[in-house]
């Protein structure tokens, strides 16, 4: 953990002096890639810890969790994301990770002085992420991830380095309570064009005397830098291997507000968890669909 801390200051300073070039395609990071079925804060389903770098921590007992994760709006200009992730519990207590994710734009054509296609437009942007988390406190786990992200349309292409810290409170003597704050994509001095996000949750149990039967409610908030903000309450239940998660979400870009509704379900069977989740259609974009599989080998 102390190595990781130590790279990611330095990682800090890096993204700091990077030249003052924007990255394109940074608004397809708004889109919820493996954070449809839980909030962003919180989510840890596919095992990347991918918006707060403290949610990939394993739990004593645990050693080694796999994930991926499939977004996809379904439309002919729609928006695809991918996800693959890898975590290890060291002996130390300490959570490391590597993951890789994608988005792009597909159906974007270039045109001449007529409206027929002569190729296709580039909007993509690739993230690759190194993380660590560990428990330092009692109920007080924090995490550390050191993000290389490229940025493409059409012939553009640049990249840059963020690092981000993040928390999550666990297990607190009220109701299970859990609290999460992360930052997301930041470079300390390029916040203006390169808009980093803070997200935010916190939920209860208020039914249930174990995370295998229970009833949790509690509210999430996600904000982007000079652009999008979404917030709203969310609830999850479980009964064994089966859980339910819904969330209602109302997201607001400038002038323009929109409230959206988010659903899914969850399978645990064996060492694997299977995720489907389903996000309301806004702005002409078609619903959004999400796939997540996660699996955890224990010592």
């Amino acid at each position: 953990m102390r190595r990781m801390l130590i790279c990611g200051v330095v990682a800090l300073c890096w993204a700091r002096g990077l030249a003052a070039q924007p990255v394109p395609a940074r608004d397809l990071w708004e889109f919820p890639l493996g954070a449809v079925l839980e909030p962003a804060a919180l989510a840890a389903e596919p095992g990347a810890g991918l918006w707060n770098p403290a949610a990939s921590a394993l739990r004593p007992g645990e050693r080694i969790r796999f994930g991926v994760a499939s977004l996809s709006t379904g439309a002919q200009q729609g928006v695809d994301g991918q996800l693959l992730s890898a975590s290890f519990r060291r002996a130390s207590g300490t959570t490391v990770g590597l993951s890789v994710a994608r988005t792009s734009v597909a159906g974007l054509v270039r045109t001449d002085s007529d409206p027929q296609s002569v190729g296709d437009i580039s909007y993509a942007s690739l993230l690759a992420s190194a993380t660590a988390a560990r428990t330092l406190l009692p109920h007080v786990t924090a995490g550390l991830a050191v993000r290389w992200r490229e940025g493409r349309a059409d012939q553009d292409v640049h990249t840059a380095i963020a690092a981000d810290l993040g928390v999550v409170l666990h297990d607190l003597p009220w109701r299970h309570a859990r609290i999460a704050l992360s930052s997301f994509l930041w470079r300390p001095g390029r916040e203006i064009d390169d808009r980093p996000a803070f997200v935010a949750a916190a939920d209860a149990r208020v039914v249930g005397r174990s995370a295998s039967r229970e009833l949790r409610l509690g509210f999430s908030q996600n904000n982007v830098n000079r652009g999008a903000t979404e917030l709203g309450p969310f609830l999850s239940g479980r009964l064994e291997r089966l859980e339910v998660r819904a969330a209602l979400v109302r997201g607001a870009a400038g002038s323009n507000a929109v409230t959206r509704m988010r659903s899914g379900l969850a399978v645990y069977y064996a060492r694997y968890v299977v995720g489907v989740a389903r996000e309301e259609g806004s702005s002409g974009l078609g619903p959004v669909y999400q796939f997540t599989l996660s699996s955890i080998l224990k010592r």
